[in-house]
């Protein structure tokens, strides 16, 4: 039996972050800065496609050739990810959208009176 995991991406509006534990027990957590992109670059979706790029390689190393991806948040890497890992050959058997929404929010701010 081939091994399948899952891998966890954290979208955000500054950084993009991969996590996955791997059957041994040890974990694999990378974000762009990683690679070197500061400040501005690290947001784009270039900077998210090289990020899963180099961690298929760590997967790869590691026999594993299956995932289960869960996306969260809105930022620019989400399609940047998928589009890396079907570069580096790797099956993504499912993805769960795990985004957090509120039901209802915080409280609105009073009416101005003029």
């Amino acid at each position: 039996m081939e091994n399948i995991i899952t891998v966890n991406a954290k979208c955000s509006s500054n950084n993009t972050i991969l996590q996955t534990v791997l059957p041994n027990k040890k974990d694999i957590i990378l974000t762009t800065g990683v690679l070197g992109f500061k400040g501005a670059k690290r947001s784009t979706p270039h900077a998210a496609q090289q990020l899963t790029e180099f961690f298929s390689e760590r997967l790869i190393e590691n026999k594993i050739i299956k995932i289960i991806l869960i996306l969260k948040g809105f930022g620019k890497g989400r399609k940047s990810i998928i589009k890396g890992f079907n570069k580096k050959k790797i099956k993504i058997l499912k993805i769960v959208d795990k985004t957090p929404e509120p039901h209802n929010g915080c409280r609105a701010s009073k009416k101005r009176r003029l």
